[in-house]
């Protein structure tokens, strides 16, 4: 507002402020930040004058309301309408002139700018508020100008918008009260005029063009909220609108949505609602479900209505995404086919549960779960074409700890039960030695104990083959003290871990503690522990290592110790171990029975959770008793001496013979061909049972005696026959007195492979 402008130009710039004072109130206040005392004054005048015209127009079409279209009666009653409106006009000019006089008084005797603003501002009101309809003036005017002041008395953007509809509303209610004495009209205008100007209730006139009979987001930079920051009553559909909108121009829209939810407490709802909207379409169009974890990552939270909701979706959703991964994971058909179709049945579930939540939740995700069923059912046709395809299901497996999900598995019943009796004396487990020869199946019983043992006894296990577990104290320290953390009985573990021995105790001490107030029990295994005792001798681990643990034994009756290894505690050389552990149970892990060989070669997957129980589709049909040939398990079993490893073996190459060979069904001839093929696959287990462990001198020679001769007496060296039979390779034939190979197949391994 220079000096050298024109009129016009005056008049434009004077309108703009006064649009941006209506519709953006904060930005106004920001704008005058640069404008000192005087200027502001400058400004505040300037807006006061140039608002009368249309504070006239506002009093016009107030009067023909009240008056026209409610039908008040006029109160004084002038003879006719050229004379009541004279009376009007003259008291609004007196009003107005008055009011300036004093403003501009009070301002000089004050000697403060922002003052003057407000004291012109106060007299056009209480001039005009005379007239009729004088307190929309008042209204305008006030609201203009305690705004500009608020720099100097700390008003916020809210208090201007306040005093301008609320000076509005009160203006209305005070002339028609005054006017016609009526505390019935009075009350009618001013809930009329607060709900039209306060609540921007004139805007929802508008608001269905944009929304109805469609949504059109494209239009949406048109829509009041867009340019108004006061529309203070949510608008009915307006999340549909922010969704096209943020469908039609993706950033804007999104820029628009955190703006309104930022900065728009009215509006925040529906924005939040659209974010809501956006995240479950994308959701929807994802083509690999692993993502949807991540997508469904910024779905806003709260305590009410959906937002108290979306936690729950996400576990919801979490679920398909692990199933996803496992399926994923998997390559071998034969559980490719049960856990695709346990996907497609959790994501039915899943469209199931979520159509009892709150909108928007229930509407979209129910959609976005009938894309994902789409593909769950192709993954479920393609898996059951693969296996239709393969004539025997490859399950069984000869190598690493059994998984009982999607490999052959038999539970250890007598193992178990000793375990379980050991874990829950009343008094506590004094620590427990699970000893078995190498590929006996120790790591599997120990994987597989959380399913066999009651609920509340949980199992970690330490590989003493992993890096953590070896390279140092302080290494195998962290590890405990993470696994520890890990496994916590209820509460919260701490929150750092153990960095020495010292730490390690406390730790224990305070793991039994928090076991003892949940009743629960705890089994800390190291497997493969023989790696202690190695360490031991190369001074990687302090011999109080094992005092700790003697100690923790002794006092913490909630934990139990085990030590799985395929030495018995007295093999150790590195460290008087039987004295340490002088009170711990020796449980050994023997051999299958030929009850355990046949149920592992007839029901492998018995025991796995992908089909449910009793399901028909479980693999079992493929295995019946007959499928092995005559005898055929009696002769597994007996060909591996019950050895699991050797077991698995022998019946894994015999189903990938049948299905090589496209046959149905285990003859004579397949079966020799399983045991030759089994000896080249099984070497390196087999030089390892028979060679490598031959560490006595003579005892080699003794075994490789057995390529010339079944039978033959035994060993002179007593060391040599203590060793041979607790290594399981030999067994008595009381008829003859001699010494035979306990497994034929080492002996087959012996003649054609040693």
């Amino acid at each position: 507002m220079a000096r050298s402008a024109s009129a016009p130009a005056i008049n434009l710039s004077a309108l703009w402020w006064l649009g941006l004072l209506y519709r953006r109130p904060k930005g106004f206040r920001d704008a005058l930040k640069g404008c000192s005392r005087q200027e502001g004054a400058i400004v505040a005048l300037c807006l006061c004058l140039q608002s009368i015209p249309y504070i006239l127009v506002l009093i016009a079409a107030g009067r023909i309301f009240v008056f026209g279209v409610l039908g008040l009666p006029v109160d004084p009653h002038w003879p006719s309408g050229p004379a009541t409106l004279a009376f009007h006009l003259s008291r609004i000019a007196v009003g107005i002139a008055g009011g300036i006089a004093f403003g501009i008084a009070v301002g000089i005797a004050g000697g403060i700018a922002g003052e003057v603003a407000v004291g012109i501002a106060v007299g056009i009101a209480l001039g005009i508020a005379v007239g009729i309809a004088g307190g929309i003036a008042f209204g305008i005017a006030g609201g203009i100008a305690l705004g500009i002041a608020g720099e100097v008395a700390v008003w916020i953007a809210g208090g201007i918008a306040v005093w301008i509809v609320g000076g509005i509303a009160v203006g209305i209610a005070l002339e028609i009260a005054f006017g016609i004495a009526g505390g019935i009209a009075f009350g009618i205008a001013f809930g009329i005029a607060f709900g039209i100007a306060f609540l921007r209730c004139f805007y929802h006139v508008v608001h269905p063009v944009f929304v109805w009979p469609q949504v059109h987001g494209s239009w949406y930079r048109f829509h009041p909220v867009a340019w108004d920051d006061l529309c203070l009553i949510p608008f009915p559909e307006m999340d549909r609108l922010l969704t096209a909108f943020a469908e039609h121009a993706p950033e804007a829209g999104t820029a628009e949505i955190e703006r309104l939810t930022g900065t728009y407490p009215s509006q925040r709802m529906a924005a939040l609602h659209a974010r809501t909207r956006l995240i479950a379409r994308e959701a929807g169009r994802a083509s690999d479900l692993t993502r949807l974890g991540n997508l469904v990552a910024g779905l806003p939270e709260g305590e009410k209505g959906f937002l108290n909701q979306t936690r729950r979706l996400r576990e919801m959703i979490g679920e398909i995404v692990q199933l996803q991964a496992r399926l994923d994971a998997i390559d071998r058909s034969v559980f490719r086919e049960p856990l695709a179709r346990l996907l497609r049945t959790e994501i039915e579930n899943f469209q199931h549960r979520v159509s009892g939540f709150h909108e928007p939740l229930a509407s979209e995700f129910h959609a976005a779960a009938t894309h994902w069923l789409v593909m769950g059912d192709r993954q479920l046709q393609e898996a059951q074409a693969v296996v239709r395809r393969e004539p025997t299901p490859q399950v069984f497996r000869a190598g690493d700890p059994v998984d009982r999900e999607q490999e052959a598995f038999v539970p250890r019943d007598r193992v178990v039960g000793k375990l379980e009796q050991q874990v829950m004396l009343s008094a506590g487990c004094p620590g427990i030695v699970l000893y078995g020869r190498r590929r006996m199946g120790k790591s599997t019983v120990l994987r597989n104990l959380d399913g066999f043992l009651p609920s509340k006894v949980r199992i970690v296990t330490i590989s003493m083959q992993q890096a953590e577990a070896f390279v140092s104290l302080e290494s195998l320290v962290a590890l405990l003290g993470e696994s520890l953390r890990g496994a916590w009985p209820g509460g919260r573990p701490p929150e750092s871990s153990p960095q020495d021995l010292i730490g390690l105790s406390r730790l224990l001490a305070a793991c039994n503690d928090a076991l003892g107030g949940e009743g629960r029990r705890l089994i800390v295994a190291f497997d493969e522990y023989e790696n202690l005792d190695r360490k031991i001798g190369e001074g990687i681990f302090p011999e109080d290592l094992l005092a700790l643990l003697r100690e923790s034994i002794q006092s913490h009756r909630n934990l139990t110790w085990a030590f799985a290894g395929s030495h018995e505690i007295d093999e150790l050389r590195h460290a008087p171990w039987t004295s340490y552990l002088v009170s711990a149970r020796t449980i050994e892990v023997p051999p299958f029975t030929e009850v355990e060989t046949r149920l592992l070669l007839t029901e492998p997957l018995k025991f796995s959770s992908l089909w449910p129980k009793d399901d028909p589709s479980r693999p079992r049909p493929s295995y019946p008793a007959e499928f092995w040939g005559p005898d055929g398990i009696e002769r597994i079993h007996a060909e591996a001496a019950g050895w699991p490893h050797l077991v698995q073996l022998i019946a894994e190459t015999v189903v990938d013979l049948l299905n090589d060979q496209g046959s149905r069904e285990v003859n004579p001839a397949l079966f020799e061909r399983a045991l030759e093929e089994a000896i080249v696959r099984g070497h390196n287990v087999l030089y390892e049972l028979m060679r490598r462990e031959s560490l006595l001198s003579g005892e080699w020679e003794y075994l490789s005696a057995f390529r010339k001769q079944e039978a033959q007496p035994p060993p002179d060296d007593n060391a040599v026959a203590r060793s041979l039979r607790r290594r399981l390779l030999v067994t008595v034939d009381d008829e003859v007195g001699q010494w035979r190979l306990r497994v034929p197949l080492m002996r087959r391994w012996l003649l054609k492979r040693a």
